[in-house]
Parts: C-alpha cells; sequence; structure tokens
C-alpha cells in the first residue's frame, strides 16, 4: 500500500480553484501561437505525431500510456497537463523532442513556453500486446471514449451553455488537466479537470473503466459568473 501526504490533491483542490476563479471575471487565454503553427493545414496539423516511445507511464508496468497533443490549427488554446504522483501534482512541460513534426518545416526555437492541447489515454482494450487509444481530451470540454471493438462516433461535452438560442451558444473549455499516476494491474484512471468561460467556471473528475463496455464515471461542481439560461449536462 502507498501511503499518501496528508495534504493530498483530489476533487476539493479542484473545487476550490474553480470556486476562486468564478468570484474574479472572466479572463480568455492568451493565444500566441507561433504563425506556423496557426497557417498549418489539416493534414499538416495531423502530420504533427507525439512519439509513442515517450508516453507517460511507459515502462512502468501500468496499464495506461498518456500521449499528448500538439498545439495548432484549431488547437490554439493552451492546457496544463500534470499527473498526481502519490497525492502530489506535477506539471508535464511542453517539449518539441516529444514530437515528430513529419513533412512539416517548424522552427523548433519558436516553440518554447508552449502549452498542450490536450491528451489521449491508451490501454490494451483489444489486445493485452497493443494499447488502443480509449479516451481523447481536445478541444473546448470535448471528449470521447471507446469501448472494445468500437470506432469513434458523437463526442460528448463537459458543458454545454445556451445551446440553441438565439443569443449564442458559450463554449467552456478545459484547461487544466490532473491525472492520476495508475499502479500496475490498474483497471481504471482517475482525471481532474478545471473548466472555464465567460460565465462558468467547473471541476471535474472523470473515473475511466475501459472494457467491452468503456464507463467514463463524472462528477462536476458548477459555479456561476453570471446567470445562464440553459445549462447542458452530458451533451452530445
Amino acid at each position: 500500500l502507498v501511503s499518501l501526504p496528508a495534504a493530498a490533491f483530489d476533487f476539493d483542490d479542484v473545487a476550490k480553484r474553480a470556486a476562486q476563479l468564478a468570484e474574479r471575471p472572466y479572463k480568455a487565454p492568451n493565444v500566441t501561437l507561433p504563425k506556423t503553427l496557426q497557417s498549418l493545414t489539416y493534414d499538416q496539423y495531423r502530420d504533427i505525431r507525439f512519439k509513442p516511445a515517450m508516453a507517460l507511464w511507459r515502462n512502468t508496468g501500468a496499464p495506461f500510456e498518456i500521449q499528448l497533443f500538439h498545439p495548432g490549427l484549431y488547437y490554439d488554446q493552451p492546457v496544463k497537463i500534470s499527473e498526481v504522483v502519490r497525492g502530489q501534482p506535477r506539471e508535464f512541460r511542453f517539449d518539441p523532442d516529444l514530437f515528430d513534426y513529419g513533412k512539416n518545416n517548424v522552427d523548433r526555437n519558436a516553440l518554447s513556453g508552449l502549452a498542450f492541447a490536450g491528451f489521449r489515454v491508451h490501454f490494451p482494450l483489444n489486445n493485452p500486446k497493443y494499447k488502443d487509444e480509449v479516451l481523447v481530451f481536445q478541444g473546448a470540454s470535448y471528449f470521447r471514449a471507446l469501448g472494445k471493438d468500437q470506432r469513434y462516433g458523437l463526442s460528448a461535452r463537459g458543458l454545454a451553455v445556451d445551446t440553441a438560442l438565439s443569443s449564442g451558444e458559450e463554449f467552456p473549455r478545459f484547461t487544466e488537466f490532473w491525472i492520476e499516476r495508475p499502479e500496475p494491474g490498474a483497471r481504471e484512471l482517475t482525471i481532474y479537470a478545471l473548466l472555464d468561460s465567460k460565465r462558468v467556471a467547473g471541476a471535474y473528475r472523470f473515473v475511466l473503466t475501459p472494457g467491452n463496455e468503456t464507463v467514463t464515471q463524472v462528477k462536476a461542481r458548477l459555479f456561476l459568473r453570471e446567470n445562464v439560461t440553459r445549462l447542458g449536462l452530458a451533451p452530445q
């Protein structure tokens, strides 16, 4: 058994941050992507791939691995990602050496100080010798998961605000994630997320259990800056 510190990181820590955010006016993220990343085509962006050998938790004996998404194209909003080890969060810093840029001519010296655009979880879902992509968080509060022998369909969202109203829909986004390091033989993965937008801040906990029917249990606590006319939970 692992003895955790008395002040181990948990859902309440994320909720406190969300409550503090909601007490202050919303501050839009500062998008400072280099022009070479802003002007990428869809195919050029897809040619930037995370190096599997650099996956988080590879060779640790854990069944889960994490690969990260590079910013660029539509994904220009910074996402901070940390792992939680023995109850203590540790940020995973952006490094261009984590990626294969394919045929893209990218000046790596211009990439310092960037953040990631999201992440994906890998797990031996269909074959014990290969870790499949099983869960993805990328773009706003969008996420999607796979069960055994499935292909991706609709994506889910952490929150929908004023959908289909003439006033216009608001798209809250996950700005920060904390992922608990799994033990060898773990069958589930716990992920915490901080959500923010003009009118809402929120704390989330996702417990992922891959299998024939992959299950993602979600706990959320929301804090409103302003009144919301229509609030959607678990939207697609």
